[in-house]
């Protein structure tokens, strides 16, 4: 009998929870319909069906056969699994349990592949956060996940720990939420803190702080980094700009190692984001690429954010004749005038300047 490591099996049964009855998969609010815990399917294959149910020594019975038989398995052709300990197994073997058995060198999970395969444990922590559905209403939950997962993974490490911005989310009470959106304040707070380098630190450090960019971690790098077009070329593209753009991808949510090398998965990254913002999807970052990228969404945060396109934001309320002061600091007042604004114009009032927010301000 395979041995499951307990880490794993604690993990999967902290965020799947056990349910004797089959309920709607929560993404799709349909198939698969799931049952115990987060199974969804028979030992002989078939599928469960709505409103079907089980025992609870069926459900830990199903847990483990299926563990056991599809997800520890693909695990093992991992470089290094041997090596890892229960830990880092039940770490990578939850995050299997959730997002596929066979993610290790699958398309779209490039990045973690590649942090396992290299044994980067600096960036395991970046890796993990990465796969949380940006934009969707499972967010939350599965970037609280992600963190508990990387936290269990780094646990007894020598040198290497969950970030401190993380171990601040995870242990936050209760997250607060402005307006509809689907992530907390706190969400919003620990995603801003680790926008730069996307790495995280040796034990003792925030692994917070980028290399290039504002004193904010959520701004654009110096403007003395000559931003060429870039494209996929032979061989690869290399540099500050390349490196910039690829953060700044990150910071929009796309799963891409910031490593100054222009290669096929950075111009899968960019279609990927010109599609999302109504761009022509070329995979080349040329100047109207280069000005969505570098844009920050703008949100109340702690510390404020601060720079030039907050006042733009100020001054686009101020003549739509809200009374704000253009002081580049995006406080409470902001806020609400955002609010208000989004309401005047049929918007969801989460008081957060992005894209559409801004197109309505007349500032895209």
């Amino acid at each position: 009998m395979v041995r499951v490591p307990a880490p794993g099996i604690e993990l999967i049964k902290k965020f799947e929870g056990s349910h004797l009855a089959a309920y709607p998969d929560p993404l799709t609010k349909g198939r698969p319909y799931t049952i115990g815990w987060g199974s969804t399917r028979r030992k002989d294959g078939r599928p469960f069906e709505l409103g079907e149910q089980i025992t609870a020594q069926e459900a830990e019975d199903l847990l483990i056969w299926q563990i056991e038989q599809d997800y520890l398995p693909p695990q093992e052709r991992i470089p290094g699994w041997a090596s890892f300990n229960d830990n880092q197994r039940g770490a990578v073997l939850s995050f299997a349990y959730n997002l596929g058995a066979r993610f290790y060198g699958s398309s779209g999970f490039e990045t973690l592949s590649r942090t396992l395969r290299n044994q980067d444990w600096a960036q395991i922590e970046y890796a993990f956060v990465l796969y949380r559905n940006p934009g969707t209403n499972v967010e939350e939950g599965l970037l609280r996940r992600r963190l508990t997962e990387a936290d269990v993974f780094l646990t007894g490490m020598s040198g290497f720990s969950l970030s401190a911005a993380g171990r601040t989310y995870l242990n936050v009470g209760r997250r607060t939420y402005s307006g509809n959106s689907n992530i907390s304040n706190e969400a919003r707070t620990y995603l801003a803190s680790r926008s730069g380098s996307g790495t995280v630190a040796p034990s003792g450090g925030t692994g917070s702080t980028p290399t290039t960019g504002s004193s904010t971690g959520n701004g654009p790098a110096p403007a003395t980094v000559n931003r060429r077009t870039l494209f996929l070329t032979t061989p690869n593209m290399q540099g500050d700009d390349v490196l910039e753009a690829q953060r700044a991808l990150v910071r929009k949510g796309a799963g891409v190692v910031a490593d100054g090398v222009f290669g096929p998965a950075t111009r899968t990254a960019v279609e990927r984001f010109q599609q999302v913002n109504g761009l022509v999807a070329d995979g080349a970052v040329g100047p109207v690429t280069w000005a969505r990228l570098l844009e920050r969404v703008l949100y109340l945060a702690n510390p404020p954010l601060t720079g030039d396109d907050v006042v733009r934001v100020q001054r686009a309320l101020t003549s739509q004749g809200y009374n704000l002061t253009a002081d580049g600091v995006f406080g409470s007042a902001t806020e609400q005038a955002i609010r208000q604004f989004q309401s005047r114009q049929g918007l969801v009032a989460d008081g957060v300047a992005g894209p559409l927010t801004l197109a309505r301000l007349g500032l895209r």
